[in-house]
């Protein structure tokens, strides 16, 4: 229920008091026009004394607001709120309700900035179901901000990439990707077989994650996105073998950067198998990327292997060096 005067505006809704430890909050939803007027964030970029939040990502606000209007989607988890003075916040026990006056600072946003501006930027104007807190000094603020953010531990990236087929919102390069994905971990003729990590990241294995960030690339162009689509598998698998037979550090396949880098250079080296043998078959490709298999990839002077870029860098400049021509060759 919402009640103003000529003066003084107070609005008022049905909230469930909660005490955790020494904190006390209040649950309640409220219309995203009476609260989002109401909610400032303290930014470190516009008060670097008081201010502890990251800036806003302005295109992260215009996804939830989509996925908002989308007639579908929904958001159960509430914005966490700190009443200022401003608010003149109170909770009436008898009548389960709190009041406050929506003034320009009435609420510090502690968490859920951007889902509060999706709700703003959304064309339907839901409620946003808060939780929020009352009497916080800044300092205990501050801390719970902290809290919120070092306790909550978000899906694993690689979790929801490999449930996205049961909830049926793949698009088509997803579900290419995942089957890739599964033959090469389940075909035993595959060197990747066993070593693809599907739902998080485990060490000695490739996650879906980097696959599919790896592999996906390939997909938009080159020549595996002009193979058909019965035969890339088979590609994918002949190029993975031919490194596998030529790298004398087997392990080095499932080490991340290595594994990218040699995505990278797929198609340089798929070219330069064609261009060799006139085809594409594990043994064509071993000549191919026989001289890259063989460099060293650690840092120098370091056991350390070199980043992603590095790698790929030094590949590319290998592949695509030029041959002197020789007497013997005319």
């Amino acid at each position: 229920m919402n009640t103003s005067g000529r003066t003084a505006k107070v609005l008022s809704y049905p909230a469930l008091l909660l005490s955790q430890n020494k904190h006390r909050f209040y649950f309640a939803t409220i219309p995203v026009d009476n609260l989002f007027p109401s909610c400032f964030v303290a930014r470190r970029d516009e008060d670097p004394v008081a201010g502890f939040q990251r800036a806003l990502n302005e295109s992260r606000a215009d996804d939830i607001a989509k996925y908002l209007a989308s007639g579908a989607g929904s958001i159960p988890s509430n914005i966490v709120l700190s009443a200022q003075s401003d608010a003149e916040f109170r909770y009436e026990r008898k009548k389960k309700s709190l009041y406050f006056k929506p003034t320009a600072k009435a609420f510090l946003v502690l968490d859920g900035q951007h889902r509060l501006w999706g709700y703003q930027k959304c064309v339907e104007r839901h409620r946003v179901p808060v939780a929020i807190y009352d009497g916080l000094s800044r300092a205990e603020e501050a801390k719970l901000f902290i809290d919120i953010n070092t306790t909550q531990r978000g899906v694993p990236a690689a979790l929801l990439l490999d449930i996205k087929h049961l909830a049926e919102i793949e698009n088509t390069k997803e579900m290419t990707l995942r089957e890739l994905f599964n033959r090469l971990n389940e075909d035993s003729s595959s060197p990747l077989s066993g070593k693809l990590s599907a739902s998080q990241s485990v060490t000695g294995k490739i996650s879906r994650v980097t696959f599919n960030r790896a592999v996906g690339k390939l997909l938009s162009n080159g020549a595996l996105r002009d193979t058909e689509p019965e035969n890339r598998f088979l590609l994918l698998k002949n190029y993975f073998n031919a490194f596998d037979a030529e790298l004398k550090d087997k392990g080095l396949l499932t080490r991340s950067a290595f594994f990218e880098a040699v995505c990278e250079v797929f198609d340089i080296a798929i070219q330069r198998a064609i261009a060799l043998k006139r085809n594409v078959k594990q043994e064509s490709i071993q000549g191919a990327i026989a001289p890259i298999a063989k460099l060293n990839y650690l840092g120098f002077g370091s056991r350390a292997l070199m980043d992603k870029k590095s790698i790929a860098s030094t590949m590319q400049s290998t592949l695509s060096a030029t041959t002197a021509i020789s007497r013997e060759m005319l």
